[in-house]
């Protein structure tokens, strides 16, 4: 099973809390367990000028294509905008789009990386940039690839920019759980959105979780899935706001995969959000989310 990731998607952000260096961190601990090995990854290609503006503005495409961010984008987006920023969010554009064609042909597709939900159509939010789960979804929409898709959002944080960039789109369903006390400060409105008191542990989230996501499956029946497992839910988390365990986040996992399996719907999975207190812990359950993912769908499609 192919994993997609790229030495560009590391990338320095001093005493910044997202720690880009997870994916990474992530995959080396794959390696060194043996689960995935150095054959099976594979880096993915810059998009096109076209694929970005599937989903995002020409002005906000030409100043990543440019390099001519403002200081006011990295306002914005509560990150410095460096270059080594700019192109990580590039190619995770390029990863989400991998995984997805993986997705359709193996049942299957990791991208180690990627996740940029609270991207908007003409300026970047939240540490995001590029909303690449968009631009992937927009991108297999066009082809003729799928005729529907389900965005399956359970970073801790509502995902704002998907949620605006396909208001309206009935052939997009965007499904996002998270906290209600955590950013952003101002939502969107998604196709169906879940919100939890802050501190929800295992048995709540879960519970909800079941209930909630099995049904629209069910209703919408979508040709591909695009899971953002955030790691952020993690009691552990400085941002997240949420109370789940390690074992409760792989009880997570194994659900989506296993609903998604039983109902023969490709699962794309982007890794999210994920700001331990110890950082190790995100890269740790980012790993625990690959595996699930590798167990659970290998040759199932």
């Amino acid at each position: 099973m192919k994993i997609v990731f790229s030495k560009y998607y590391t990338v320095k952000t001093p005493g910044h809390v997202f720690r880009a260096g997870k994916f990474e961190a992530a995959l080396n601990m794959l390696l060194k367990d043996g689960i995935v090995l150095k054959k099976d990854i594979v880096a993915p290609a810059a998009p096109s000028k076209a694929d970005l503006l599937l989903a995002h503005s020409p002005a906000w495409v030409k100043k990543n294509l440019k390099f001519g961010f403002t200081p006011e984008d990295s306002v914005k987006a509560e990150l410095t905008i460096t270059r080594g920023v700019a192109r990580a969010h590039m190619m995770n554009v390029g990863g989400t789009i991998k995984a997805a064609r993986l997705a359709l042909k193996n049942g299957v597709g990791i991208n180690c990386g990627g996740g940029a939900h609270h991207a908007f159509k003409d300026h970047g939010e939240g540490f995001c940039l590029l909303n690449d789960i968009a631009i992937a979804v927009k991108k297999l929409l066009k082809e003729r690839l799928i005729r529907r898709a389900m965005i399956i959002d359970l970073d801790a944080h509502q995902g704002n920019g998907t949620a605006a960039i396909f208001r309206g789109d009935k052939r997009v369903f965007t499904f996002s759980m998270h906290g209600v006390e955590t950013y952003p400060e101002k939502r969107e409105r998604s196709s169906l959105d879940i919100e939890l008191k802050a501190g929800t542990g295992d048995a709540v989230y879960l519970a909800v979780l079941k209930r909630g996501l099995s049904r629209v499956l069910d209703e919408f029946r979508p040709d591909l899935a695009v899971y953002l497992a955030g790691a952020d839910v993690y009691k552990g988390d400085a941002l997240g706001g949420l109370g789940l365990t390690m074992l409760g986040i792989k009880k997570r996992d194994a659900f989506v995969f296993s609903e998604c399996r039983g109902r023969g719907v490709p699962v794309a999975l982007t890794l999210g959000g994920g700001y331990a207190l110890k950082p190790e812990n995100s890269a740790k359950i980012h790993a625990e989310t690959i595996k699930s993912a590798l167990s659970r769908h290998a040759g199932d499609l």
